[in-house]
């Protein structure tokens, strides 16, 4: 017989007897583990869920997360009503189609066979609690804090105005001042906070590729030549795949040639009737209209739960009419039963309501030749803020020109004032450069391939020197577009090729007319624009919708009407009286945020509402398809 197995196991007499001091060395461990977790939750750090898109695109609550179908772009679009606020059950609402950020194409969700068209839980941020212990947060601080009116509910905003301030928000901007006799000081944003906070406009590595197929001409377009030169020496290479510009040597090297950006885009009802016919009306190459505050994270269209789902299931017919995207792109369409019209809206006006004026432009551009300068261009309320670069030395020149004439712009010391600034670069013909040019809250700032550009004099301003209150408006002329085509790259005695053209603009705070209409206008400021517009047929027209969107659109693409519309001196502001230790904060979604602008009675969050300052996105959604993975792309700092 084999020999019995041997057990490893000693003898029961043999174990030794549990000695008490480890068994209280254990507990006293866990105890202790538990102490130091309840300390570092309470006055270290704590993780947070971001629940709405108040913060949007900075940080997100439940969205979705989209690649455009017609030009690739990525963008995210609320979800956030699909869901009880209260207690997080589902609404009678669902989350069907959006609108790209750069092309204003429609896309619908693919529920059924797409996992990314799932919607997403919002952003898991860790926040620290101890950074205001011994400091004081700073203005543009990503905070946490508990509402005033209900300390049950935490809330997290950007913080916007600081103790014993008065804060006034007009034309998209926040200014502020200790005492009432002190003049009104833009409240600037630094350069990471700039490039943190700024939204997309326009990308050239995205294009609608319908569209370009059909005739959509470059939203970048040589600017008329002066009579006797080459007309058109930019030349630009367009299709559904790629974007190039092309600068050739030897082309009037005595004078300026820029390319400009004009921007226009195709809205919903343009688009639907585009993919009918397949052609596109004539369209104007040099036509446009005003960069405005348009999100792409409140495009979201939604309809009824009932007509999607059938408890947490799908209805089998639902797939092939959500992926026909009837329900996104005719409002008229009865689809599956329902009139749109009354049960799916946007969540705020398709095309922006309200003008941007601070743009943020980027070139990804080769340099040949051995001489010549190339130039930067951004233009506001008619001014040219121009960058002008040697590309043999790489020397870096600040000029503002205000009808053809220079500005005593840059403060200079001694208290004096000057024409212009400089400062060296890296940039030299023969080489491939990224060029990013900004002027945000009245400041001039140059990064070259990444890094910020320090100049020799102070290049931030005041343009209320030269535009007063009633010229805060943008400006045209028939041989100057202006603000019509505010971003421009030139080259002047050298050869350029633009391999990627970029526009961001900076967030616009709406001074809200209520808590429930945000708009910097009123009804009886767009009947006073309508009634002065000479053309009947369009005031007829205009005077049957009387909404936000039709009017100012139509005032913001057609330039011959800036000098005299009310639009731009109708625009409202707002002032808050800040005590010490109250605290003033907005979200970057300044069109859906509740926030310290609305709140009834309590326009401020006092230091003790106080949780800390949000650090990093540690967990935003994972990405479902194609196998479950984390979205990498989105963790990073607070900024």
């Amino acid at each position: 017989m084999p020999a019995a197995a041997k057990s490893s196991t000693p003898p029961a007499e043999n174990k030794k007897p549990a000695n008490p001091n480890t068994i209280r060395e254990t507990v006293e461990s866990v105890i202790v583990a538990f102490i130091l977790a309840f300390l570092f939750r309470a006055f270290v750090a704590e993780a947070f869920v971001i629940p709405t898109g108040s913060m949007a695109p900075t940080l997100m609550g439940a969205h979705k997360d989209t690649v455009c179908e017609h030009c690739g772009a990525q963008y995210q679009s609320t979800a956030s009503p699909e869901f009880d606020k209260d207690d997080g059950s589902f609404t009678a609402r669902v989350a069907v189609g959006s609108s790209c950020a750069i092309c204003r194409a429609s896309n619908a969700f693919d529920l059924a066979a797409n996992g990314n068209h799932a919607t997403f839980s919002g952003d898991r941020i860790l926040v620290s609690k101890f950074d205001y212990l011994f400091s004081d947060p700073k203005r543009w601080d990503v905070l946490v804090f508990k509402y005033p009116n209900d300390a049950r509910m935490n809330y997290i905003k950007r913080l916007v105005g600081l103790p014993g301030e008065q804060l006034r928000i007009e034309g998209g901007d926040v200014y502020v001042r200790k005492q009432d006799n002190d003049p009104w000081q833009i409240a600037r944003k630094p350069a990471d906070k700039v490039l943190a906070m700024m939204q997309v406009v326009s990308d050239t590595h995205h294009q609608p590729r319908d569209l370009i197929q059909w005739g959509w001409p470059s939203l970048w377009q040589p600017q008329a030549q002066v009579p006797g030169t080459p007309a058109h020496a930019w030349k630009i290479e367009q299709n559904g795949q790629a974007w190039k510009a092309q600068l050739p040597s030897g082309i009037g090297a005595d004078q300026t040639h820029w390319l400009r950006y004009f921007h226009k885009y195709y809205d919903r009802d343009a688009w639907r009737e585009a993919e009918q016919t397949h052609k596109l009306n004539p369209i104007d190459p040099h036509s446009s209209s005003l960069i405005t505050d348009f999100l792409a994270y409140n495009t979201t269209r939604f309809v009824d739960r009932g007509r999607i789902y059938n408890g947490r299931q799908l209805n089998s017919n639902i797939t092939s009419q959500l992926r026909a995207m009837d329900a996104v792109n005719d409002v008229d369409l009865r689809f599956d039963g329902i009139d749109l019209r009354s049960n799916a809206r946007d969540f705020t006006a398709q095309d922006g309501k309200h003008w941007v004026g601070d743009l943020v432009a980027q070139f990804d551009v080769a340099v040949e030749g051995t001489q010549g300068k190339l130039c930067l261009d951004l233009v506001e309320f008619g001014i040219h803020y121009q960058c002008e670069i040697d590309v043999a030395t790489g020397a870096a020149t600040l000029r503002a020109i205000d009808n053809g004439k220079p500005l005593s712009l840059f403060a200079a010391p001694g208290g004096q004032t000057a024409s212009q600034a400089s400062a060296s670069t890296a940039v030299r013909a023969g080489g491939r450069y990224q060029l990013r040019f900004a002027n945000i809250d009245d400041q001039l700032l140059l990064w070259v391939n990444g890094s910020l550009t320090t100049f020799d004099h102070a290049t931030a301003f005041d343009s209320h020197q030269y535009r007063a209150a009633e010229a805060r408006r943008p400006y045209w002329t028939p041989t100057d577009p202006l603000d019509a085509a505010p971003i421009a790259l030139g080259g002047q005695g050298c050869a350029l090729t633009v391999h990627r053209a970029q526009v961001w603009r900076d967030i616009y705070y709406i001074a809200i007319k209520s808590d429930y209409a945000y708009a910097d206008f009123d009804d009886s400021d767009l009947r006073a624009v309508v009634a002065s517009i000479k053309d009947a047929e369009t005031r007829s027209e205009l005077q049957r919708h009387m909404d936000e969107t039709s009017i100012t659109s139509w005032v913001y693409a057609n330039p011959e009407q800036w000098a005299t519309t009310p639009l731009f001196q109708s625009r409202g502001f707002l002032e808050f009286l800040l005590d010490e230790g109250e605290f003033f904060p907005m979200g970057d979604n300044s069109a859906a945020s509740s926030d310290a602008r609305a709140w009834f009675g309590h326009h401020y969050v006092e230091r003790r509402f106080l949780i800390g300052k949000a650090l990093l996105v540690f967990w935003p959604h994972k990405w479902n398809a194609p196998v479950p993975h984390p979205n990498f792309a989105r963790m990073g700092r607070i900024r």
